[in-house]
């Protein structure tokens, strides 16, 4: 069965779809994805009519918009093989859980779900991996637990926590491949960190320490939609950490504006309770959810930003 799989490229949630699709199928093509780029990325796929060669498509993590998910439905060739789970509040807003292959879910009987959450539970209902290997159950409901939050808030779990310091330090291809060589040879009962893994997370850690503490020294402040923003230029890796930063020093900002020109994107997140960064997002042509949020910097704003970094910096 061969098997081509879209999902988000920012983060574990992302890449434990990926993961999944390996463990499941012999054969998968996976496209790493920005929500910027989902329907361009899609449609050439579509145009070229490579997308029709494959058996199944699952686009995880991400939404589809108008007109691909109407195009889709309209294809007989397509629509009984085409997959969309995730689980962002605005694809429901935006009704795009209207068709058969769309599975949109902000929460379940589990808490709240993430891509990888959802995937696996397709993956589990129809046979394709074994629902008794308690090491893939345990990655997935990790995976779940760090992108929802619940590490910190329900769990007090740190191992979600170090699976994305992992990632951080071998990146998209090396996780994956790191990753599903662990779930598919181990004899393990249980997810667990092996001696070299162990090292790379304690290398991250304190690297991602002193990374927080210089970045925090360059703190730009203005208000944005009538709410205190804590503006600073970084590394798109440290995002979470640094908001996570903001919020245990009590810093007096409602939201962190976090500028990554490597990656091309502004991270919003809420520093302050009942801040919704989605909204926030949304107004700069972003998207998200409400606690944790982006928007894509086009090449003439990265061009001003860049200006403004390097005057701050001389």
């Amino acid at each position: 069965m061969k098997i081509l799989l879209f999902t988000h490229k920012s983060d574990i949630d992302g890449m434990g779809n990926a993961v999944l699709a390996k463990l499941a199928f012999a054969e998968v093509d996976y496209v790493l994805c920005e929500t910027f780029n989902l329907q361009d990325e899609i449609s050439k796929y579509y145009d070229n009519g490579s997308i029709y060669y494959y058996d199944k498509i699952f686009v995880t993590d991400l939404w589809l918009e108008e007109p691909m998910l109407s195009k889709i439905a309209n294809d007989e060739k397509l629509n009984n093989k085409f997959f969309v789970f995730d689980h962002h509040k605005s694809a429901l807003e935006g009704n795009f859980n209207k068709y058969p292959f769309t599975t949109i879910r902000i929460a379940d009987e589990l808490g709240l779900c993430s891509g990888t959450s959802l995937f696996y539970e397709y993956l589990i209902n129809n046979r394709f991996i074994d629902s008794h290997k308690q090491i893939i159950a345990d990655f997935a409901n990790l995976t779940r637990q760090y992108d929802t939050w619940e590490w910190k808030t329900k769990y007090n779990n740190e191992v979600p926590h170090k699976l994305t310091l992992l990632f951080d330090s071998v990146g998209c291809d090396g996780y994956i491949q790191l990753i599903f060589d662990k779930l598919s040879n181990s004899n393990a009962e249980n997810f667990y960190f092996n001696e070299l893994e162990r090292m790379l997370i304690s290398n991250k850690i304190n690297q991602v320490q002193e990374k927080l503490s210089n970045y925090a020294k360059k703190v730009y402040y203005k208000d944005i939609l009538g709410l205190k923003a804590g503006i600073v230029f970084i590394d798109y890796e440290y995002r979470n950490d640094l908001a996570e930063y903001f919020r245990q020093n009590n810093y007096d900002m409602d939201f962190a504006m976090l500028i990554a020109l490597d990656y091309g994107t502004i991270s919003y997140r809420s520093i302050k309770d009942k801040v919704n960064v989605r909204l926030i997002a949304e107004a700069m042509g972003g998207k998200g959810h409400d606690q944790a949020a982006s928007s894509p910097i086009s090449e003439e704003q990265k061009f001003e930003l860049i200006k403004v970094l390097t005057k701050n910096d001389r």
